[in-house]
């Protein structure tokens, strides 16, 4: 108690920590309490579970007027899951000062009619999601003319691309007057840059984030591929029967598979995800903590500021791309002094992910190995090999199982696929051996689309067979594959319509032409009904077109 009110906080609040089992201030709080009792600017951070909340909640609780009506302090949050725990923390704080200090939550969760009704009580904190409060302070519902605190939560993510803007406009509604905290596990330089505009002559109290990390929490690594990551859990329940298991997963339809598998598994789990309202949310905490459920799957949602007890195990089910995002998630276990492991569950690009995080906070990853029930050490070099060798085995096994495609397959526009094995080969057989021109060749051409079609005239080669018959019209192709009979034109004989034909301009010099070319045209007929009565010629295709 001593040393608290050393640090220039009242009798009361000193008192308050010894009553909630505080006997010694942390380090983060060694810096940060006397910096906000000065009302100093400034940027805090230090590693998850360091007693960052109660570092700025104890000397706002010391110097607050419990006899105003006005709003003194506003405590700024990214999520509403985060708000709600902080205003359950500044309630037990200011409870165990005995202090009638009158403390709101403001939630984009809550209807605004009921949010209005809390903010009529006048309070002297209010507490909330950065939007929420942005838009009752522009609406006139809240006065913020005489703040004096500002606390920015887990502000890297308050000034990211999607919240700057929001954030810029809170900060702008500001008093001059007002000391604006900035208060996160992590602070990297992006969010020193952008919030700079609004913090005159800042205190950075640092403290190492990754000491925690090296020294309260044992990190292991299990290799498994994407698709057996859902049989890990399973054994790994049976195997470890974790006392309180923490599973982080990087989107909503990654957990909504894993609930559906853990649910048909038995297991006692429940879900925090951000579709969830704020109720389901609340519940699901309250199972986890109560320890009526032993597993909480979550996004990364759960993994900024939430202070969950006594997590013995977090998995990362995929392991993320940043860095921080991993310190965060281990940071949920091994708080307030305890002992806690963190688990990436990897195959082997997230493997060499997790080596670079390894090496960026300086800490290593064990190896480990699930088998027979049982978690075993194993040595990296095998580790890494047998990883390996799994992942190649899985490659092979694909690749035997893709089928071949079927050469006499049709390909969607229609056209076949062209067969090169036997028993269709290309280069000789019955398909290449040249055809006869004529009318029935270009007939049957035009009624089997399989077949190549016969060139033009200009194109086609004219043979000894090939020469067309002087007295021979050609035959109209129409949209069917029926031939159809040619008339001659009105007020024409039909030698004259034949002679047109043969050489255009001309006058027939042979006065039997029309009986020809009729006599022809009867014999074409009689072939297309049933054949010719003389029989097929020597050499050519016999039978009428089917």
């Amino acid at each position: 108690m001593q040393e608290f009110t050393d640090l220039g906080l009242s009798d009361a609040v000193a008192q308050a920590f010894a009553a909630l089992g505080f006997e010694t201030p942390t380090e983060i709080q060694k810096l940060a309490i006397p910096a906000i009792l000065g009302k100093r600017d400034a940027y805090i951070s230090s590693a998850t579970g360091t007693g960052k909340t109660f570092a700025y909640l104890a000397p706002i609780l010391t110097l607050i007027d419990p006899s105003s009506k006005d709003l003194q302090a506003i405590v700024v949050t990214p999520t509403h899951d985060l708000a709600a725990q902080i205003e359950r923390e500044t309630s037990r704080l200011s409870e165990a000062t005995g202090s009638p200090v009158r403390i709101a939550s403001a939630l984009g969760s809550i209807p605004l009619r009921r949010q209005l009704d809390r903010l009529a009580e006048k309070p002297h904190i209010v507490v909330g999601s950065a939007g929420r409060i942005r838009d009752l302070a522009l609406g006139g519902h809240i006065d913020l003319s005489a703040c004096l605190w500002a606390v920015l939560d887990e502000a890297d993510r308050l000034f990211e691309n999607e919240a700057i803007d929001i954030t810029s406009e809170l900060l702008s509604a500001l008093p001059l007057s007002c000391s604006r905290v900035l208060v996160s596990a992590t602070l990297p330089n992006r969010t020193v840059e952008r919030s700079s505009t609004w913090f005159r002559d800042p205190l950075t109290l640092v403290i190492d984030p990754s000491e925690a990390l090296r020294t309260s929490i044992e990190h292991w690594s299990f290799h498994s591929a994407s698709r057996s990551k859902l049989d890990f859990l399973r054994k790994f329940e049976a195997a470890v029967k974790p006392e309180r298991c923490l599973l982080f997963a990087s989107s909503n339809a990654t957990i909504f598979t894993i609930q559906k598998r853990l649910e048909f598994l038995g297991f006692p789990a429940v879900v925090l995800k951000t579709d969830k309202d704020g109720t389901e949310r609340r519940n699901a905490l309250e199972e986890f903590t109560s320890g009526a459920a032993r597993w909480l799957i979550t996004t990364d949602l759960g993994a900024r500021g939430l202070d969950l007890p006594d997590v013995s195990h977090v998995i990362s089910f995929d392991l993320p791309e940043e860095p921080t995002v991993y310190m965060h998630r281990a940071g949920r276990t091994g708080r307030a002094g305890k002992h806690g492991i963190s688990i990436a569950l990897a195959d082997l690009v997230e493997l060499k992910r997790a080596s670079k995080i390894a090496v960026r906070y300086g800490f290593p990853f064990v190896c480990k190995i699930l088998d027979s029930g049982i978690v075993h050490d194993i040595e990296p070099e095998n580790f890494f090999a047998l990883a390996e060798e799994e992942e190649a085995g899985r490659k092979d096994v694909k690749l035997e199982g893709t089928k071949r495609l079927d050469p006499r397959r049709r390909l969607r526009t229609g056209v076949p696929a062209r067969p090169t094995s036997p028993p269709y080969r290309t280069g000789t057989g019955q398909a290449d051996r040249p055809r006869r021109g004529g009318p029935d060749d270009e007939r049957r051409d035009h009624r089997e689309p399989g077949r190549d079609r016969p060139r033009s005239p200009r194109q086609q080669p004219v043979g000894q067979g090939d020469r067309p018959h002087p007295s021979r019209s050609p035959i109209p192709v129409g949209g069917s594959d029926r031939m159809r009979r040619q008339q001659p034109e009105p007020n024409k004989t039909p030698g004259e319509a034949a002679g047109e034909h043969n050489v255009p301009g001309s006058v027939t010099q042979n006065p039997g032409a029309s009986q020809n070319a009729g006599g022809q045209q009867k014999r074409r007929h009689r072939r297309r009904k049933g054949g010719s009565r003389e029989g097929p010629k020597p050499g050519t295709e016999s039978g009428s077109e089917q």
